[in-house]
């Protein structure tokens, strides 16, 4: 692979293997909530690709910092193809929608579809209108309100940042409404 490669969903389950195996051939094991563009990859064929992984680790940490490294030093990856920026963004309440992948050595949860609109919708990037789309389709939205209460619903009281206004909530569904 090439640095900084585009992870189609086929590249993302071998990698997320590969660092399981790692782990498991030295009796650790850690688990992963894959979510963002990856968790997009993995759920939607649809998605081609995405270039990192976004995860919350909840594990040892040196343990799945070996395993990531080593799967980026034999795939000229870069170091952070597995990352934990998206944890700033995670809902602290428990996703019962979250598939499980099987992968030896790695428990792999892939966020459900409610909680990556609820991240996307904080996020409130332009760039990931199209994965909103997805989303809305998806989950039956066709007004804002309804984007808005599945947002309040996934985070409750307990935003991991700043709660947005609700008038900036409703806007950018609006646009991803429009954009259907």
């Amino acid at each position: 692979m090439t640095p900084d490669p585009a992870l189609t969903r086929d590249d993302i389950h071998r990698l997320l293997t590969e660092v399981g195996a790692y782990l498991h051939v030295r009796g650790w094991t850690a688990t992963v909530y894959v979510a963002g563009g990856a968790a997009m990859s993995l759920l939607f064929d649809g998605r081609t690709s995405t270039r990192d992984i976004d995860a919350v680790f909840r594990s040892d940490r040196g343990q799945l910092d070996a395993a990531v490294r080593d799967v980026a030093t034999r795939h000229g990856l870069p170091i952070d193809w597995l990352n934990d920026r998206v944890a700033r963004l995670t809902p602290t309440t428990a996703d019962p929608g979250a598939t499980e992948l099987v992968v030896p050595g790695l428990r792999v949860l892939v966020s459900s579809e409610r909680h990556l609109l609820a991240m996307k919708m904080l996020a409130g990037r332009e760039r990931d209108v199209p994965d909103l789309a997805l989303l809305f389709e998806r989950l039956g939205i066709t007004t804002p309100a309804h984007a808005v209460a599945i947002t309040e619903e996934v985070f409750g009281d307990t935003y991991p940042v700043d709660r947005p206004p609700v008038e900036y909530l409703e806007a950018l569904a609006a646009d991803v409404l429009d954009a259907l």
